[in-house]
């Protein structure tokens, strides 16, 4: 298993267009604990975060057909993901706040529903309610002008369909024909994707407005920031990010419960006994399995194996 927690939540800062429904994408900040040898401290991923992500991966394990119907509100469509299922054929999702809410949130509507018996009802409602979080937050944030005129609103009600609104700024109004036009073509063909015409045309003027406003360096730096966002991306998780198919298998939630676990047990392990733990581990993050610990959230196998044995020498979590 990979040792790193994926860098999404510096994706979100470089790319204003990709805040997730609650401003953040990736682990809340740990409860960080004082040691009892001074320095050393222990700073893990809140409990009660870890533990939403085994129920993501056991609701996108159980029902794949509802989140191969709801689009990913996180950035991870930028190298390849289609859908919410996607993210979680890796460990993607278990590092993305924004992909954890979405399959929380399509559970809860299918124990809602008492099952599955419609899946395109229920897709549907995950997204609606998932977009409407989306766009609250945007009028909250207040970072693009006019957004509570009817072309802003137009705009976040088109462009939040299939994924984030972009920042109009990502594209020279020059630019923009091309990519609305690809946009247009698409929606036509669409069974699935449903903007009236006065809504698209309502919010194609806002974007072509607003992009010409923004100051002229504003793209280029725009740009940039996309592509060094994805590139760490691509650094980070590997070739596992690219899923061109859906042949790769949805992760369960096994792995997931057994992390949790030893993140539970670690709390319980003087930190020096962690800090004494060195790990072969190729992330410059994981010196030490305390350290690794420490570093954001998903962890390799080995700091598990490594807490585990702690665990059985010390006789923890055998009540």
């Amino acid at each position: 298993m990979r040792s790193k927690m994926f860098g999404v939540g510096l994706l979100l800062v470089l790319v204003a267009a990709c805040a997730g429904t609650d401003g953040d994408t990736g682990a809340p900040a740990g409860d960080a604990t004082t040691a009892d040898t001074g320095a050393l401290q222990k700073n893990f991923p809140d409990l009660e975060y870890l533990q939403t992500i085994p129920v993501a991966y056991e609701n996108a394990k159980a029902h794949p057909e509802v989140l191969e119907k709801i689009p990913c509100y996180c950035p991870c469509m930028l190298y390849g993901h289609r859908s919410l299922a996607d993210c979680h054929r890796s460990q993607h999702s278990a590092a993305c706040a924004t992909c954890l809410d979405e399959a929380i949130m399509a559970g809860e509507v299918i124990a809602e529903h008492g099952g599955v018996d419609d899946v395109n009802a229920i897709a549907s409602e995950v997204k609606s309610r998932y977009r409407a979080g989306i766009v609250r937050n945007k009028l909250q944030a207040g970072d693009l002008p006019g957004l509570r005129s009817d072309g802003g609103r137009a705009y976040l009600a088109a462009c939040s369909e299939c994924h984030q609104p972009p920042h109009p700024g990502m594209y020279a109004p020059s630019e923009w024909r091309q990519s609305l036009a690809r946009m247009e073509a698409y929606l036509n063909q669409s069974t699935t994707v449903q903007i009236n015409e006065a809504t698209w045309t309502s919010a194609v003027e806002y974007i072509r407005e607003t992009a010409a406003a923004v100051p002229a360096d504003f793209n280029e730096r725009y740009q940039q920031s996309l592509a060094q966002a994805v590139e760490h991306l691509m650094t980070t998780e590997g070739e596992a990010a690219n899923y061109p198919s859906n042949q790769d298998p949805i992760l369960g939630p096994e792995w997931f419960e057994r992390m949790v676990n030893a993140y539970r047990l670690a709390r319980e392990i003087p930190a020096d006994r962690l800090a004494a733990v060195q790990l072969n581990d190729p992330d410059p993050n994981c010196p030490n399995l305390l350290a690794c610990l420490n570093s954001g959230g998903i962890v390799s196998e080995a700091a598990v194996d490594a807490v585990e044995r702690l665990a059985a020498e010390l006789n923890l979590g055998n009540d």
